[in-house]
């Protein structure tokens, strides 16, 4: 039986650093790239099982779990028929962890992520030609941060105990005790230091290599040079001396009567994250639910 590890977090809720996380696990053969969307879209699913799998390097005599974090499979309904595609792998098992941020925080840091990136879908480049929230937030963006109904999809799968719900507020305030409910869910054994959460891809200080360095770096003969008579230290002290700050441009932070309305907006389905799936909205967040 092949077995799966979907992180199907929210975008920008800290699934790239519950990846790296995991991937330390000598259990788990993480995806090489992090995010290949093999269940999002036609054309990557169409490439076949055989080429999935290769993503994984994967021993049998080593690996439990493949590991995807492909943060596409929860993006319903700009994406759709994932949980058809996964149906479709034979004598396969997938244990999914979705994991959630503040909703309000995530439209922020979605806002600045996509401004940079300009890709909210997959690869798909966005139309909009500012995703400041001076422009408003995307209906993809909205989208996302209606975790309830991106739950919908693999409700299934959540009844049957195959989906672990977890948030980025309570892995940074209790990675060792996340981490440890997290791998008695998977029914691994623990990692040897389990409150050290890998850190990555921060929105915030986001540094670039100057074109200078591209130049540099092409010529292979002075690479092997620098590598055969300059220590690591110096190497790495020549590279951040031609590192720069990105700077992204826009408002990226919601006013108090935009969270008032998102909050309306989102009220419901965060009513039945907290009822339906047992994600207490009100302790985690502060956000006030009633029923749904």
């Amino acid at each position: 039986m092949r077995t799966y590890i979907l992180i199907i977090g929210a975008m920008k809720s800290g699934t790239t650093s519950l990846f790296a996380t995991l991937a330390r696990h000598p259990q788990i053969a993480p995806a090489t790239p992090k995010e290949p969307g093999y269940f999002a879209f036609d054309d990557i699913n169409a490439q076949g099982l055989d080429w999935y799998d290769g993503l994984f390097d994967f021993d049998p005599d080593q690996h439990v779990y493949r590991l995807d974090g492909s943060t596409d499979y929860t993006k319903a309904p700009f994406v759709t028929s994932v949980r058809d595609r996964m149906a479709a792998v034979p004598d396969a098992r997938f244990k999914l962890i979705y994991i959630m941020r503040h909703p309000l925080r995530r439209i922020e840091s979605h806002a600045r992520h996509v401004q940079r990136a300009r890709k909210e879908i997959g690869q798909n480049v966005s139309p909009r030609a500012d995703h400041g929230l001076d422009t408003g937030v995307s209906l993809e963006s909205l989208a996302m941060a209606r975790y309830a109904a991106q739950l919908d999809v693999y409700a299934d799968l959540f009844d049957a105990g195959d989906l672990f719900l977890t948030s980025l507020e309570t892995l940074k305030e209790y990675p060792a005790e996340t981490l440890s409910d997290l791998f008695a869910f998977l029914d691994l054994p623990a990692l040897p230091d389990q409150s050290k959460i890998a850190r990555k891809n921060a929105g915030q200080g986001r540094v670039a290599l100057s074109k200078s360095w591209a130049t540099l770096t092409s010529n292979k003969a002075l690479l092997v040079l620098a590598k055969t008579v300059l220590p690591k230290s110096v190497r790495s002290r020549i590279k951040n001396s031609f590192q720069h700050e990105v700077v992204t441009e826009g408002r990226f932070a919601l006013n108090a009567a935009e969270e008032a309305l998102l909050l309306a907006l989102l009220a419901d389905d965060l009513a039945r994250l907290q009822s339906r799936y047992g994600f207490d909205v009100e302790r985690r967040w502060g956000i006030p639910v009633g029923t749904s």
